[in-house]
């Protein structure tokens, strides 16, 4: 594979480290579920409209801040989402601790396009002006903040944390990892450090604002509204066992029931939710008392006015509450109207096109009619056409005929005189190969008893060759055998000498040692 070209490099900052380490760990341990949540939020916007009406800009609602109060209404209703976890894998011990209080871990876009999780503190007992008036002092405390050096002191935490439970290996891994080379976290250092810590907490974030919190809520829909989808999935971060991804309010087709009991499909707003859950802590079931909660808030959206400063008292809550059937009513009339026109119109419609219908019936008779007759004309003149072509069609038949079968019999006549001449021919061609096969069988005879003559001298020939060599053979062989004799004396004279000699030369040698 060719090498790519890299047009840009960035080694992880300290934020990133954080984000990738915490992402990773979750991973790897944490068996996620994932469901979507898609209430419809048609009269819960109208409601949240009427609830910044006259408000001054700086201190109106936000749909994030609202949809944070509708989050820690439905945890409390299910306190099982709002816990932590510890489970030891390798010996399978677990514990889940449920918290009292709901902490949130919220990601915030900064100004400079970063993200941080800032933990909102004890939202289980802010109301809604009360949580406006938490987030606008991070805003501001934020404006004052170094984030490189809180993420720092976070870090050290978890680093020190990770000492305490014996993780020596990682730590020091860590450590490596931001404070050698390319990939070394830079803080503030001296006079700036100095200057820096002499901010007052209370002015500036801290490690206690970006700590763990007890869930984590992203609201997605923020960053961009005009999407038209929903998380699929999103990280839990231990020990947390939930997490949960907020979209952007969109119009969607939904199921509704109108006022005679009969469902029928509308445009209205719905508002996605991903709640996702740590199913070594939870099952689906544990989260449903969470769904039926929020349910009931999308139902009965005039409940949001009692979240303000001071709330709502009863009256108003009733004259809301009217306010809202009454619209929903004429929302159904409305529709019952458009329906009944919409019926009128295809009433309307089906009597023009059955009109149009039986017009062009008659039109199709008439036409059908004209051509039925035109038909008939043109099918009697067609048999008229047909008997006489029939009838030439015959004549000419019958002269073909008749020139065929002249035809044929001069061809047969033709055919007969062919055959006589081809059979003379054959006959006489059979006499003379006759003849000169007899004559070729003579001559073979003639040949074969001059060949039998010719062996039989031959054979005569070679016997008595063969008898005169018989005889030379026997000859020789004689000759042979006499000299073999004469031979055989010639060896035992030499032998008898060899004997004598060896004799004298024995009785010399005794004479030698009897002398001696």
């Amino acid at each position: 594979m060719a090498k790519q070209k890299i047009i840009k490099t960035e080694h992880f900052g300290i934020q990133r480290k954080i984000v990738a380490n915490m992402t990773t760990e979750s991973w790897q341990n944490i068996p996620h579920v994932t469901y979507t949540y898609e209430p419809d939020v048609t009269e819960f916007m109208i409601e949240y409209r009427r609830l910044n009406e006259g408000v001054e800009k700086e201190n109106k609602i936000t749909v994030n801040t609202l949809m944070l109060k509708v989050i820690c209404e439905g945890l409390k209703a299910c306190p099982a989402m709002n816990a932590h976890i510890d489970f030891d894998r390798k010996f399978v011990r677990g514990v889940i601790n449920t918290l009292s209080e709901i902490n949130i871990s919220m990601p915030m876009v900064l100004t400079t396009g970063e993200m941080m999780t800032i933990n909102l503190h004890n939202f289980e007992s802010k109301n809604l002006n009360q949580m406006v008036d938490y987030i606008k002092d991070v805003n501001r405390r934020m404006a004052n903040t170094n984030l490189n050096e809180v993420m720092f002191d976070v870090s050290l935490d978890n680093t020190l944390t990770g000492l305490k439970q014996g993780k020596i290996k990682q730590t020091l891994q860590r450590l490596i990892g931001s404070k050698t080379g390319k990939h070394k976290v830079k803080t503030l250092k001296g006079k700036e450090k100095k200057a820096y810590e002499a901010i007052p907490e209370t002015d500036r974030l801290t490690k206690h604002d970006i700590e763990q919190g007890s869930i984590t809520i992203s609201n997605i829909g923020s960053v961009y509204r005009e999407q038209r989808g929903a998380a699929a999935l999103i990280e839990i971060i231990p020990p947390q066992v939930t997490a949960i991804a907020v979209g952007a309010v969109q119009d969607k087709p939904v199921v509704i029931v109108n006022e005679n009991n009969e469902k029928e499909i509308a445009i209205r707003q719905v508002l996605p939710f991903t709640i996702v859950f740590d199913h070594r802590a939870l099952d689906f079931g544990d989260i449903v008392p969470f769904i039926k909660k929020l349910d009931e808030i999308f139902e009965e959206p005039e409940i949001i006015h009692t979240w303000k400063d001071g709330g709502t008292d009863n009256i108003d809550m009733e004259e809301i509450k009217s306010e809202r059937e009454e619209r929903e009513k004429k929302y159904k009339q409305s529709k019952e109207r458009e329906k009944a026109l919409k019926e009128a119109e295809e009433k309307a419609k089906k009597a023009q096109r059955e009109a149009d219908k039986a017009q062009k019936e008659a039109e199709k008779a008439l036409k059908e009619a004209e051509e039925k007759a035109q038909k008939a004309q043109k099918e009697a003149e067609r048999a008229l056409k047909e008997a006489e072509e029939k009838a030439q069609k015959a004549q000419k038949e019958a002269e073909e005929k008749a020139k065929r079968e002249a035809e044929k019999a001069e061809k047969a006549q033709k055919e007969a005189e062919e055959k006589a001449r081809k059979e003379a021919e054959r006959a006489e061609k059979e006499a003379q190969k006759a003849q000169k096969e007899a004559e070729e069988r003579a001559k073979r005879e003639a040949e074969k008893l001059a060949k039998a003559q010719k062996e039989a001298e031959e054979k005569a020939r070679k016997e008595a060759e063969r008898e005169e060599k018989t005889k030379r053979g026997i000859e020789k062989a004689k000759q042979e055998a006499e000299i073999a004799i004469k031979k055989a004396e010639e060896a035992k004279q030499k032998a008898a000498q060899a004997m004598k000699d060896a004799e004298e030369i024995k009785t010399e040698a005794d004479s030698e040692a009897s002398a001696e």
